[in-house]
């Protein structure tokens, strides 16, 4: 037996290792890429990044194409620019024979404030209309003039603790209140604070409180009234609290608590007092089911805690 196959028999080999062996005086040689398959590879190669490129340019021309809105305001939706203020248009509006064209531009003129030369003309003109017969063009043109002139004697002004004062235009034009805008000026610039949307279409009051560091603004609408609590410094708004009121009243009496999508509450506020510099209490008549309910109750409300307290009246 020859000795390659003795080791077989016990195991001391493998096979592998024999073929190996066998091989060992052969030399094997690489064998290289043609030309024609490296010229074939690199046009490849070429045609890949040529469409990848196409793809990403039209992917990104129709992510351009795209519109990207984040929110829609009243005038982006009229793709006009926004109308700006024009004093003198207010000025020669004082000559119309519309008295009610003339009540406008008198409460209008009050917004040239931060314009001097708008002012000093405006100043002019508004005197003699101090003294119209017009009840209510006298009253606009006195408080325009009181503004203008940086007089700030008006009982219709708010003079608050950090030197800045609130304002409605047209004060008490409709039965109902003035209009639902807050104007303050500060460090002497007039600015548009704070305005309401339906349903509170009117101011009927602007309530300080003892420190003037806050103020309850009373807005109405013709079916309902609301108060809100200002910090006018620090820009904090408390909630409207007769419909807070309604809402936490009505869970606790378990009444049904209709919610209108018109947000009227058919409710009204009434003795609007500050028991302190930080909270503020009234009467009460919070109406259910329409009108089927009526609960005649007191509020109180405390602005830093944010706690709101309803007991019916005795």
């Amino acid at each position: 037996m020859k000795r390659e196959e003795l080791y077989r028999e016990i195991g001391l080999i493998d096979e592998d290792l024999i073929e190996a062996a066998g091989q060992s005086g052969t030399v094997n040689k690489k064998k290289g890429f043609s030309k024609k398959w490296v010229a074939l590879v690199a046009c490849l190669v070429l045609y890949s990044s040529t469409a990848s490129a196409l793809l990403a340019t039209e992917y990104y021309k129709n992510q351009n194409a795209e519109p990207y809105i984040r929110y829609l305001r009243a005038e982006d939706m009229e793709l006009l620019p926004v109308p700006k203020y024009d004093g003198m248009k207010f000025l020669q509006a004082l000559t119309s024979d519309n008295e009610e064209h003339v009540y406008i531009a008198i409460n209008r003129l009050v917004e040239g404030f931060n314009d001097p030369s708008l002012r000093a003309k405006a100043l002019q003109k508004l005197q003699p209309f101090a003294r119209n017969e017009n009840p209510k063009i006298a009253d606009a043109a006195a408080f325009a003039i009181d503004i203008l002139s940086q007089s700030y004697r008006s009982p219709y002004i708010v003079k608050l603790a950090d030197g800045s004062m609130l304002f409605t235009l047209f004060n008490h034009y409709s039965d109902y209140g003035s209009q639902n805008v807050l104007w303050r000026i500060k460090d002497n610039k007039l600015e548009e604070y704070s305005s309401f949307s339906a349903p509170s279409l009117y101011i009927t009051d602007i309530i300080p409180s003892p420190d003037k560091r806050l103020v309850a603004v009373v807005t109405c609408s013709n079916k309902s009234e609301f108060v809100q609590i200002i910090n006018v410094e620090a820009g904090r708004t408390s909630p409207e609290l007769v419909e807070s009121a309604r809402v936490k009243y009505g869970a606790e009496q378990e009444i049904d608590t209709w919610i209108r999508p018109d947000y009227e509450n058919y409710s009204y506020a009434d003795h609007i007092v500050w028991k302190d510099n930080d909270t503020l209490e009234f009467q009460g008549s919070l109406a259910y089911q329409d009108t089927e309910i009526i609960e005649n109750v007191t509020v109180t409300y405390q602005f830093s805690s944010k706690v709101i307290e309803v007991k019916k009246l005795n």
